[in-house]
């Protein structure tokens, strides 16, 4: 019993393995006759061993590396394996790089005359991201990518010309809010302040867009407000940035949009 175990945790290992980096023969070798399948997309419900091969000799899949997988066997009788388990997959679709998803698995092996056979095989990806028509993860692969571009975006650098030929590099997360003075600007970051003999307009143009302008004279990290009154805006350790009148609105719209932005983030 505790071999059979083994064979179908490892067969199922070899099975997925080999089905994403492009031979599907090892999956469609091991059909029970009455195999059943359902996929991740619409209409991937499918039963009968000659059907399902068909149809997956058919699929046009890119070619997948499996980083990360975890398969357990769930249930057994004395001709039945039930395999379960998730894997990571990463995809690489040209210039955008490479992209990742986590896909849910579930197998049921079949012993017959000592040998196990796929009796029933089920792949399911989260349904928030899934259309109708696809067998690989696409947009959430994408949303992925979109999300570590705006993670980089988040923690990347701002080099600062300052006085005297210096250049400084922060990182944008140590930013608290920048304040013009004259042709000038000083930093205010979380431990120091520095003094650069670039414009507020030039600096604007550097950071990311966690950074919003609330005043002619100066530019604030979202991730360090506080709290926003009429024509006042409260940012880290109790300083208060005036707001002009005639955009109070314009900016606190912006300064609630950024604030649910980021709570989302944390709590996904």
């Amino acid at each position: 019993m505790i071999s059979f175990c083994n064979d179908a945790r490892e067969l199922t290992r070899q099975v997925i393995e080999e089905f994403f980096y492009g031979n599907p023969e090892k999956v469609l070798q091991n059909f029970h006759p009455d195999v059943t399948w359902i996929g991740a997309a619409n209409g991937q419900c499918i039963r009968g061993a000659e059907k399902v091969s068909q149809y997956i000799s058919h699929m046009e899949l890119p070619r997948c590396e499996v980083f990360q997988k975890e398969y357990q066997v769930v249930a057994h009788s004395d001709d039945m394996y039930v395999v379960a388990g998730w894997m990571e997959i990463g995809v690489s679709q040209g210039e955008s790089g490479k992209l990742s998803v986590v896909q849910r698995i579930t197998f049921i092996w079949k012993k017959e005359e000592d040998r196990l056979k796929l009796l029933h095989f089920h792949v399911s990806n989260p349904v928030e991201f899934q259309e109708n028509s696809e067998y690989f993860l696409r947009p959430a692969g994408k949303g992925t990518f979109e999300y570590v571009k705006k993670l980089y975006s988040q923690k990347r650098r701002l080099i600062a010309c300052g006085k005297h030929d210096q250049t400084y590099v922060l990182w944008n997360k140590d930013i608290v809010y920048i304040e013009a003075e004259n042709t000038n600007s000083v930093i205010h970051c979380l431990n120091r302040d520095i003094l650069s003999r670039e414009s507020i307009s030039i600096l604007e143009k550097k950071l990311g867009e966690d950074f919003i302008k609330t005043h002619r004279s100066f530019i604030v990290n979202s991730r360090y407000i506080t709290g926003i009154r009429r024509y006042q805006l409260a940012v880290r350790q109790g300083i208060e940035l005036p707001i002009p009148e005639k955009k109070y609105r314009e900016i606190k719209e912006k300064v609630l949009r950024a604030v649910s932005q980021r709570q989302n983030e944390v709590c996904t």
